[in-house]
């Protein structure tokens, strides 16, 4: 798969998740793309691979933290 490739994979499934606000949980970004068999170790180190495509943050001010991304809207 090329990077052209997994980049539109991870913005369909960054987007299918997402909420109204655009963010979306790494849980639901990782259970699509196990469903399209999209193989990786660590998801947040893939996104964060594409950072001219994904924005990624962690809420700290929850236990556990939880980490969302979403895609950047190019204008």
């Amino acid at each position: 798969m090329d990077k052209s490739e997994l980049q539109d994979i991870l913005k369909e499934a960054i987007t299918k998740g997402a909420d109204e606000t655009g963010w979306a949980n790494l849980a639901k970004i990782g259970a699509s793309l196990r469903k399209k068999g999209v193989k990786y170790g660590r998801l947040s180190r893939m996104l964060k691979d594409h950072p001219d495509i994904i924005e990624y943050k962690v809420d700290d001010s929850i236990n556990p933290p939880v980490a969302y991304a979403r895609v950047i809207e190019k204008e």
